[in-house]
């Protein structure tokens, strides 16, 4: 497939007024056209200090008529550095959750209320007892859980800057409590992931080059250890038998997980790969926030291809999700010629952007002649 045979049009562009470093969309029906997003402003400005600030906002939007972007609430907060929503709802209080790892250390909890329209807080821990220690990513062990299935004893994953991996336990009394913190890194952990076909099993890595995969029966030796990496591992995603990492040394290393001796495939994407995504609908599509060098989409069953550069941030690319919206929600918005939809997000010029993605342009024509 040509990279010119995959169509991407940018429906709407948001001022977030701070810098902007993830964004995730809400999994959750009749809520999939509500997304977050993330900002993180370092503020070097306070007076009689040898630290400095860091404040940030969680920034609730949804996606409207047209594809226009509305602000629904804005969350004032320390920097946010990770969020993620839980997939499943609660059967008995019908809760949908958004975890936060902010700057401060913390694992915070928010549920959205019924209306879609606003989050509100709940509850938060502090992921490290050391000082200045940031909270730097986190993961759910549920993502695939049936829609059906209540939240009780979900785990949450959360790696921080001083290399650790910590596990929490979401309750069934909407209590969260720490299990366990392991060190695992020597120097930030950036990133820390669920295997979701087994949540026993995950994986960390760091700013020491290392990728780590642990298992939670036998303890915090990891199972297995990999070098492969020249630069600090950043990003993580699995799906069935695949596992895709990221790097500062700017490759993406598709792995078997069944044998981890070396990579199946790499492909250098000419920036740090800060963040990437497995599409929700075929997984055959990983998105990349590739830091200095835009966004990218890659077509794994076509020898793992570049099929889109996404250039229309000017700063650093950070954060990026994809929709679960259905190509026929997507219709229903009024908005023509989509197969998907993305969200990205960016440092310096403080934007968030969403984008309709058509992957087969050429098939309306085709289904029209046939």
């Amino acid at each position: 497939m040509a990279e010119d045979e995959i169509y991407v049009r940018t429906l709407a562009t948001f001022d977030t007024k701070f810098p902007a470093d993830t964004v995730e969309w809400c999994p959750v029906e009749p809520y999939r056209n509500v997304l977050t997003c993330g900002t993180y402003e370092l503020n070097k400005n306070e007076p009689n200090t040898k630290s400095t600030y860091r404040q940030g906002q969680i920034l609730l939007l949804r996606i409207t008529n047209g594809g226009e972007l509305e602000l629904l609430q804005q969350v004032c907060t320390s920097a946010i550095l990770d969020m993620k929503w839980l997939r499943v709802t609660d059967i008995v209080e019908t809760r949908i959750l958004l975890a936060v790892v902010d700057s401060m250390g913390y694992l915070q909890i928010y549920q959205l209320k019924n209306d879609g329209k606003k989050i509100e807080f709940i509850t938060k821990l502090k992921v490290n007892d050391e000082e200045n220690v940031m909270a730097l990513s986190l993961d759910w062990s549920r993502r695939n859980s049936p829609a059906s299935d209540p939240i009780i004893n979900t785990n949450i994953l959360v790696s921080d800057s001083a290399g650790h991996i910590s596990r929490f336990t979401w309750g069934e009394a909407g209590d969260l409590t720490k299990d366990f913190t392991w060190p695992a890194h020597k120097f930030h952990a950036w990133i820390v992931a669920f295997d979701y076909c087994n949540p026993l099993i995950f994986y960390s890595g760091g700013d020491d080059n290392r990728f780590l995969c642990f298992d939670s029966r036998t303890g915090s030796h990891p199972v297995v250890e990999i070098k492969k990496h020249i630069a600090g591992v950043t990003s993580i995603h699995s799906k069935k038998f695949l596992l895709a990492t990221g790097s500062y040394d700017q490759n993406v290393r598709l792995w078997d997980k069944r044998n981890f001796a070396r990579p199946i495939s790499t492909l250098c994407l000419d920036g740090g790969v800060w963040r990437l995504k497995w599409d929700p609908f075929t997984h055959q599509y990983l998105l990349a926030a590739c830091m200095h060098n835009g966004f990218k989409i890659i077509n794994h069953d076509i020898l793992s291809s570049v099929v889109v550069n996404y250039k229309e941030h000017k700063g650093l690319s950070y954060g990026c999700d994809w929709s679960f919206l259905k190509q026929s929600d997507i219709s229903n918005l009024n908005i023509s010629n989509g197969d998907t939809l993305m969200s990205t997000c960016s440092y310096e010029d403080c934007l968030l952007k969403v984008s309709v993605i058509d992957f087969w342009p050429d098939k309306r024509i085709e289904e029209k002649d046939y």
